[in-house]
């Protein structure tokens, strides 16, 4: 296990140490063919951690032009990071499960826009969106009816109508806001959702962490572009504060044995009991992923651990309760607007739900 940088400081100034086995960490982590070497890894590290930085570093009132200018600059330095590859068939299969049809949808984060291309092709009205066009529209397909809209991921009321979506989605996104800006998106969601919508997220739980750029030299915890990861309680707390009442979670494995997508407000409240014992135990990030490890196997194929194992996840959903029939009431008065699925899984990217048929890490 390599040491951990402090975020606190310039990463740019410290030179993690890279060697075959970090190169093929780097590979099997972003789906990159064996063209792809030291040099690019290298790249990769003093790229991402300058962007980091400057991330950080920005406020409420440069948030939008700093992380559209960071991750232009991401794609733009790193393009074997943007590739437009097609996902396997029957990737995106699971969400057609979670979502009514016909349902007008609208993506956070929507990257090449596969999994809406998809959702289109099976009658879905759908909006993709990107903070920029090095990794959004310029993946748009004239015949595949899916519509670009740009957004800053977070203050979605600005840019569209509220009550205007049945479904709101994102997959392995939240993770990449400013910690301080994550209270604002899910009052969006809730804004531009339909009474009785969802929001469907997924990201990466902390206890298997990290999820980005630090997994490939095996630090404890993310220092790069995944500027905060979640978990069940905070998630929690965060959803209940935004306006969400009723937080259900999805299970789903394809091997050794098929299950789901299953939904359950009991399984959420089942892997937020987990969550809070293992904060009581105070362990170190590599002792609790030890600790999960061993749970997993000595309670078989029980969900709260799936998300150690490959082709497991846990998706939390999050549905509030149907509006209240108000009178003469402003909408900030009425209660809950809208219901969410709040997502989170627990392992590898690319494995959960297999949403996007290869590993985002970033």
């Amino acid at each position: 296990m390599a040491d951990t940088p402090d975020r606190n400081v310039d990463l740019s100034q410290f030179s993690p140490m890279i060697d075959a086995t970090v190169v093929r960490r780097y590979r099997a982590n972003y789906n990159l063919d064996d063209e792809i070497g030291e040099t690019e890894v290298k790249r990769h590290w003093e790229v991402e951690s300058e962007l980091t930085r400057r991330l950080l570093s920005s406020t409420k009132g440069t948030r939008w032009e700093i992380f559209q200018e960071c991750y232009t600059e991401l794609y733009s330095r790193l393009p074997w990071l943007n590739k437009n590859e097609e996902a396997p068939a029957g990737a995106f299969r699971p969400w057609l499960k979670l979502i009514p049809k016909k349902s007008r949808i609208f993506e956070v984060g929507s990257g090449k826009g596969q999994l809406l291309k998809y959702l289109v092709s099976h009658g879905h009205d759908c909006v993709a969106t990107e903070i920029t066009e090095e990794r959004g529209k310029k993946h748009a397909d004239e015949t595949s009816r899916l519509r670009w809209h740009v957004t800053d991921g977070v203050n979605l009321a600005r840019f569209e109508a509220p009550s205007s979506y049945d479904v709101v989605i994102s997959t392995q996104v939240v993770e990449h806001f400013h910690p301080d800006d994550m209270s604002d998106h899910l009052r969006n969601v809730r804004e531009i959702l339909r009474p009785g919508g969802r929001y469907i997220f997924d990201t990466p739980h902390v206890g298997a962490g990290p999820s980005d750029l630090s997994k490939v030299y095996g630090f404890e915890r993310a220092v790069c572009m995944h500027l905060k990861e979640y978990d069940f309680l905070e998630l929690r707390q965060l959803l209940s504060e935004a306006g969400f009442r009723c937080i259900k979670a999805v299970l789903f494995q394809r091997r050794p044995i098929s299950v789901g997508p299953i939904v359950s407000e009991q399984f959420f409240k089942y892997c937020c009991t987990w969550d809070r014992m293992v904060r009581t135990m105070r362990l170190s990030p590599r002792r609790e992923r030890l600790f999960r490890r061993v749970l997993r196997l000595v309670f078989l194929c029980l969900p709260t651990f799936g998300w150690l194992r490959k082709d497991r996840s846990q998706v939390p959903l999050a549905q509030p309760k149907p509006p209240l029939p108000v009178q003469n009431e402003s909408r900030m008065n009425r209660g809950p607007l809208g219901s969410g699925v709040a997502g989170i899984y627990f392992g590898k990217i690319q494995e959960v739900l297999n949403l996007n048929g290869r590993s985002e890490r970033i």
